[in-house]
């Protein structure tokens, strides 16, 4: 698409100050429009198709849900849109796992505005825009590298699971969610549980509420 027409961008975040914030700063530059803003995932298909935006800034992690699996659903179901993550984790993993899934971008919360724009504009000249500074950040292969995660061992896809259950989905919710088997998720929760050295979902969820998860 050329950048000569106003163009829509659909805010996808479930941190509601850092939402509107994004906003005002886009709405600001010439060419740019916010045509919606999303707090949960289940709201994302249906403002897609209401508002038909050219580009979508999609957090990674909504309540639990993986936002880079959300990102791969949409350009496998609307592949004219440009999908880039914008995320505080500073994860080559979670990077790479971007690029492999196909999105078009990566860029961190903390990014300057001048970072952000020139993303922007780059994806929306049908390239990629990836921070080099995540690149270069040393990943242990298994391992979501938050500091609380990498104490316990923890891998992105279990504090996925993790928050779901606390928030009381069942193992075949879980697996819709995420788009994975239920046989998945369960070999994923018995990890967990064997990790935290617990036994009982009461328990885990006493866990995830003690921890912020």
């Amino acid at each position: 698409m050329t950048l000569t027409s106003q163009t829509r961008i659909l805010l996808v975040d479930d941190h509601h100050i850092f939402n509107e914030g994004l906003k005002r700063l886009i709405n600001e530059q010439p060419g740019y429009s916010v045509c919606g803003q999303v707090y949960q995932s289940k709201d994302i298909f249906p403002a897609i198709e209401n508002l038909r935006p050219h580009l979508i800034l999609l957090d990674v992690n909504l309540k639990g849900v993986n936002g880079i699996d959300i990102g791969k659903r949409i350009i496998k179901d609307y592949p004219a849109i440009k999908v880039i993550v914008l995320t505080m984790y500073n994860q080559s993993k979670l990077l790479e796992e971007s690029r492999k899934t196909g999105l078009h971008g990566y860029l961190l919360k903390d990014a300057t505005t001048a970072k952000l724009l020139n993303g922007i504009e780059t994806v929306l000249q049908g390239r990629s825009y990836f921070d080099e500074a995540i690149l270069g950040t040393p990943q242990q292969e298994d391992q979501f590298t938050d500091t609380f995660a990498q104490k316990l061992n923890l891998t992105f896809r279990e504090i996925e699971i993790i928050r779901l259950i606390k928030n009381g989905y069942t193992n075949e919710q879980i697996a819709d969610q995420l788009h994975l088997s239920f046989f998945t998720i369960k070999t994923h929760r018995k990890n967990i549980h064997f990790k935290l050295g617990l036994t009982k979902v009461t328990e885990l969820i006493d866990f995830a509420v003690k921890n912020g998860i």
